[in-house]
């Protein structure tokens, strides 16, 4: 029995290629923004967020279309169905860093002890990681980074936790902890996109669904 090549579209593959870069650069020049308190670089980054939500929407439309047509190639409408995960993820993940920028206009990190710095600093190193590794993912068609993602993901949580920790006992004033929280929850959720990305990339490749019905207990 012959294997078949799953069905790929290099025009939609091309513009999923392109958010991956975009929204990576976004979450690299987010973080510059937060660890170095640039607001310069946040105003930067919420014009980059119009053109990732405008290629977004574009791509939406086209895949929607091709959706609805009445013939289809083998393995097109698992592609395409794959392609319509894919994309809210990328521009959520868009969102998510443009987040992370405007944090910066509020010096958070001015004041933050060394180690608490440095964890924030290794979960975006991380993140960014990830990020590449799940881009490359889709350009090569290579299904096994997403067990590798799952991985680094659980360093990525340990990270997170030790991050609020950190925070908990430097006891900076609510407001600040709060919003330290809250990038430490983007940081961390930045890390699950890449994972989730790199799964439904699994699953243009493999023909298997990445998320799977769990079985039913009594």
């Amino acid at each position: 029995m012959t294997s078949t090549t799953p069905y790929r579209s290099t025009s939609i593959d091309q513009r999923v290629l392109e958010l991956f870069a975009l929204v990576g650069d976004s979450f690299v020049g987010a973080k510059e923004a937060l660890l170095h308190g640039d607001t310069s670089i946040a105003t930067r980054l919420v014009d980059r967020e119009r053109h990732i939500d405008e290629l977004y929407g574009s791509l939406q439309r086209e895949v929607s279309q091709r959706l609805m047509d009445d013939d289809h190639r083998p393995g097109e409408l698992h592609y395409l169905v794959g392609i319509v995960r894919i994309i809210p993820e990328l521009e959520r993940s868009g969102d998510l860093a443009e987040h992370i920028a405007r944090k910066a206009a509020l010096d958070l990190t001015r004041d933050l002890k060394p180690r608490c710095r440095g964890i924030m600093e290794q979960m975006a190193e991380l993140g960014a990681s990830m990020w590449t590794q799940a881009s490359v993912a889709f350009d090569i068609q290579d299904p096994a980074v997403a067990t590798r993602l799952d991985q680094l993901d659980e360093n990525l949580d340990d990270l997170h936790v030790s991050f609020m920790t950190e925070v908990a006992s430097s006891t900076p004033p609510i407001a600040i902890a709060m919003e330290l929280a809250l990038v430490g929850r983007f940081l961390e959720r930045f890390g699950d996109h890449a994972v989730n990305l790199a799964r439904t990339t699994a699953s243009l490749i493999t023909q298997v669904d990445p998320y799977p019905k769990a079985s039913s207990e009594d």
